[in-house]
C-alpha cells in the first residue's frame, strides 16, 4: 500500500495469489493513486482444491479447514497472519471507488497430475506448513487418510486435472 511510483503513471498492477494478504482499503487506494486513466488492477487466485473427484476435493477442503482451526488454537495471535476473504475481492474493488469498471473472470487450465503432486499441493498449503513448522503432528492421521484416498484414486496413473482461477479486474 505504498508503491514507489508517481501518481497516474502505472498501466497494470497484478496480485498473483496475494491480494488476500493485503489490506484491501489501503491497497486499492494506493493502486488508484498510481494507475493511469484506463489502467488495470488484476488480482488472480487459484480456486482450491484443483478439480478431480468430489470425495477427494471434500477431503482436501476438510484437511485444510482442520489445519487452519488447529493453527488458530496453537499459534499465538501475534504470529497469525490475517487473511481477507477472497470472496470479497470483487466487492472490495467496487466499493473502493477507484475503478469505473469491475469484473470477475473465471478460467481453467488442464494439467497432468499424479498422486504425489496432488497430495503435495494439499500439504503445501499455508496452514498445514505452519503446523509442521510448529512441530504440531495433530494432522498425521488425517494426512495419512488423505494420501491413501488420493493414491487409491490415481492407482499409479497420471491424470488430467483442472486448475480453476478467478481474476478480479478493476479498470480506472
Amino acid at each position: 500500500n505504498n508503491l514507489p511510483f508517481e501518481d497516474g503513471t502505472v498501466d497494470v498492477i497484478t496480485c498473483s495469489q496475494s491480494f488476500h494478504w493485503m489490506d484491501p482499503e489501503s491497497t486499492l487506494q494506493e493502486a488508484g493513486r498510481v494507475l493511469a486513466q484506463g489502467g488495470v488492477f488484476a488480482a488472480f487466485d487459484c480456486d482450491w482444491p484443483p478439480v478431480l473427484q468430489w470425495q477427494i476435493e471434500q477431503a482436501y477442503t476438510e484437511l485444510i479447514t482442520k489445519a487452519d482451526t488447529l493453527l488458530e488454537q496453537e499459534a499465538p495471535v501475534e504470529q497469525q497472519a490475517h487473511k481477507w476473504s477472497k470472496d470479497q475481492h470483487l466487492a472490495n474493488l467496487h466499493r473502493s471507488g477507484q475503478f469505473r469498471y469491475t469484473r470477475e473472470i473465471v478460467f481453467h487450465n488442464r494439467e497432468q497430475c499424479d498422486a504425489a503432486r496432488y497430495t503435495g499441493l494439499a500439504l503445501s498449503q499455508g496452514g498445514i506448513q505452519s503446523l509442521f513448522k510448529l512441530g504440531n503432528r495433530a494432522l498425521d492421521v488425517d494426512i495419512a487418510r488423505f494420501v491413501k484416498l488420493v493414491e487409491n484414486h490415481f492407482q499409479g496413473r497420471t491424470l488430467d486435472i483442472l486448475f480453476s482461477y478467478r481474476m478480479r479486474l478493476g479498470i480506472k
